[in-house]
């Protein structure tokens, strides 16, 4: 995971980077393409990275929702015993 948030940091970087660049407005018109086509490629990858991490955070919250059942019946089971 960190190798993925390692490349989503760096893609947003240079989404934030070509956004600052074109509010300046010194670029030119070939540049200003070339800037847009660097964007929508990194744009891509953040979208790409996002999903992926959707998946495994839903995984994660699952299995932790399982393990709190499981405690949730242990304890029920400890209450029950010393009763």
């Amino acid at each position: 995971m960190a190798k993925e948030s390692k490349k989503y940091e760096e893609n947003f970087s240079t989404l934030k980077n070509i956004a600052e660049e074109l509010s300046r407005q010194e670029l030119s018109i070939d540049d200003v393409i070339n800037k847009g086509k660097t964007a929508a490629e990194a744009a891509k990858n953040c979208i790409k990275i996002l999903k992926t991490e959707k998946v495994n955070f839903k995984k994660l919250e699952e299995e932790l929702l399982a393990i709190s059942e499981e405690v949730d019946e242990i304890m029920k089971d400890d209450e029950e015993e010393n009763k």
